[in-house]
């Protein structure tokens, strides 16, 4: 039986309500408990449906330039596909030991460290007095291959954490938060740590209508069941099926054009945040966003998060670079210092570029 209009608008209410208090319960036909990792796998967005931003699936370290919905993007993937693959080597998934499992992306910084999201290490880690204990220490891993049907891995145990942001995000957006931190990692095997990627350091880019890429793990959202524009954590069966092809938590080449630059986007008092619309889901938190205008290499920006059909956020990285240096120095100078002494000092660059 069909339901009322009434039971209708009451079960959209509640559909709502619990998307918002838990972000994404990222399965469907699981029970809640099951989905301790669902909030931060729904700060994600599909901005356009028709095709013109696929999300391309990455086999053997890049994409199939005759996949149908490619669309107009084969010719810049094809310039620099040497470049892409370099990039593709160096974006690793975080895996924990509990469902859907995984938290997010991230990519390598210098040797020993990847760039994440705070809110993805909020989800793997707990913060008492400035110090993080990883919820789960022996069983959370980064996997730098993650690829569709890979029958091998290239993976690295997370050893400890050797930075944060120093506002919590707690799935809230709040552009005056710093949504990074990065992790220590360590060799589980004899594979070489990949090498750490190019970061912009022009602090006006990007601008505005560069065509850029993010480089990341989409995970499965919820299925929206109703009309209108799906809530976080929820989407459209149909774009599941043509934009996602139903295969989520592998590594994925997602094309768009920044839509906004840092200094543009209404409500960043820092200036350091930029949009963009290439399509991202839950999972792409910490997803490296990288230009492919000049070339295919050079990282612009650090994905965190998006608005359904709007925009998707990114910190521009060259607005970061008095934390990149602090943590690469600190990196340098031990790899074993503590959190506190490494990730707790913010040191917000300048809002003037």
């Amino acid at each position: 039986m069909d339901a009322s209009k009434g039971d209708q608008e009451t079960i959209k209410r509640e559909v709502v309500a619990g998307a918002r208090s838990a972000l994404a319960k990222t399965f469907e036909d699981e029970a809640p408990e099951n989905f301790t990792l669902g909030e931060q796998l729904g700060l994600e967005a599909v901005i356009l449906t028709n095709g013109e931003r696929p999300s391309l699936i990455v086999k053997d370290g890049f994409v199939d330039l005759q996949a149908p919905d490619i669309g107009d993007w084969d010719w810049a993937l094809k310039r620099y596909k040497h470049d892409i693959q370099s990039v593709a080597a160096s974006v690793g998934r975080i895996e924990v030991p509990v469902n859907p499992g995984f938290a997010g992306t991230c990519f390598v910084l210098a040797a020993g460290l990847v760039v994440t999201n705070r809110h993805v290490l909020e989800a793997i880690a707990t913060e008492a007095g400035g110090s993080w204990t990883l919820n789960w220490p022996d069983s959370t891993t980064v996997d730098f291959l993650g690829e569709d049907g890979a029958t091998s891995s290239a993976r690295f145990r997370v050893t400890g954490v050797a930075f944060a942001g120093s506002d919590a995000i707690e799935y809230r957006i709040n552009f005056a938060h710093l949504d990074m931190a990065v992790l220590r990692l360590e060799p589980t095997g004899e594979t070489p740590f990949p090498k750490p990627l190019t970061f912009e350091t022009d602090d006006s880019q990007p601008k505005k209508k560069r065509h850029i890429y993010v480089l990341g793990f989409p995970g499965k959202p919820r299925r929206w069941m109703f009309d209108g524009v799906p809530d976080a954590g929820f989407e459209s069966a149909e774009v599941l099926s043509t934009i996602f092809n139903s295969k989520f938590g592998v590594k994925r080449l997602a094309p768009g054009e920044i839509k906004a630059g840092p200094g543009e986007v209404p409500g960043d008092t820092r200036h350091w945040i930029c949009t963009h619309d290439a399509s991202t889901l839950g999972g792409n938190s910490g997803s490296a966003m990288v230009n492919l205008t000049n070339d295919g290499l050079t990282v612009m920006g650090l994905h965190f998060g998006g608005s359904n059909r709007k925009q998707n956020w990114a910190h521009a990285v060259a607005k970061l670079q008095a934390q990149f240096l602090t943590i690469s120095d600190c990196g340098r100078r031990s790899l074993l210092a503590s959190a506190t002494r490494c990730g707790g000092d913010d040191r917000h660059p300048s809002h003037q570029g």
